[in-house]
Parts: structure tokens; C-alpha cells; sequence
């Protein structure tokens, strides 16, 4: 008996290395594309972006990298919150001139550990690409849902 349950922990264990090892992999993928706030090729790319942008006219702020690179961000980061539930948290917020995030706030529920897990989430994200105002960097509102317990 004593032996099928090691062996089970070991099969159980080597499943998660397994799936880490694809986490990890996945994450030096996205970052080698210009993920992470160490890569300064990134920034300096989005920096031009905006530059560029400022003729265009108006536009919303954006996460650095656009929606994948949001999406790949949540995915990591709900991987790590330890919070365990499903639902759909919508936090709200403004992105000022300089691409922080302030004025935080719930305003789709799912329950206060959900809730508070996506506020601390969003709110620990980097600076933001400001949103423009007749091709002026300008304080603009931004919403993001953060997704508990969903597969992809």
C-alpha cells in the first residue's frame, strides 16, 4: 500500500514539474517576443510606438505589448495568487499622463477573495501606455476583467 501511494506522489510530482517546466517555457517565449519589465528593447519599442502615435489623434491606454501581453501578465500572476474560485472581477482605474494606474476600483464582483486577489493584481501591473487627447498623452479610464477558474 505504502508503495502505490509514493508512486502516485512521484507521478503526481512529475506532472507538476512537467506543467512548470511549460509555464517557464512559455514565459521565456513571451519575454524573448518582448514580455518582462527587464527588457528594455520592449520598452524602448513601445516608447517609439507612443512617439509615433502622437499625430494619430485620440486613443485609449494601453498594457505594454497590447492584449496578448495582458492576457499572458493575468495568466502568470493568477497562477501564483493561491486563490482558489471561479468568477469574473472587473476592476476599473485611470491611467494618468505617465502610464500609472490610479483610481482603482471593483465594479463587477465575484466575492471579496476574488475581488481582492484582481484588485492587488491590476494593481500591481506596470506603467501602462498613456492614452491620447488631440495626440496629447492624457489621464484616461481603463477596465480590466480578471477570469478565476477558467481554462484555456
Amino acid at each position: 500500500m505504502k508503495m502505490s501511494r509514493i508512486m502516485a506522489v512521484l507521478m503526481l510530482s512529475a506532472v507538476a514539474v512537467g506543467a512548470n517546466a511549460q509555464a517557464e517555457a512559455k514565459m521565456k517565449e513571451l519575454q524573448a517576443q518582448g514580455f518582462g519589465a527587464r527588457n528594455t528593447a520592449a520598452q524602448a519599442a513601445a516608447n517609439n510606438e507612443a512617439v509615433a502615435e502622437v499625430a494619430e489623434g485620440d486613443t485609449d491606454p494601453s498594457f505594454p505589448g497590447g492584449e496578448m501581453f495582458l492576457q499572458a501578465y493575468l495568466k502568470k500572476k493568477l497562477m501564483h495568487s493561491g486563490v482558489s474560485g471561479k468568477g469574473d472581477v472587473v476592476i476599473s482605474f485611470k491611467v494618468d499622463k505617465k502610464g500609472n494606474i490610479y483610481g482603482a476600483e471593483v465594479t463587477q464582483s465575484a466575492g471579496s477573495t476574488l475581488d481582492t486577489a484582481a484588485f492587488n493584481i491590476v494593481t500591481g501591473m506596470p506603467r501602462w501606455k498613456p492614452g491620447l487627447t488631440n495626440g496629447e498623452p492624457a489621464d484616461k479610464p481603463a477596465q480590466v476583467t480578471v477570469s478565476f477558474g477558467k481554462e484555456d
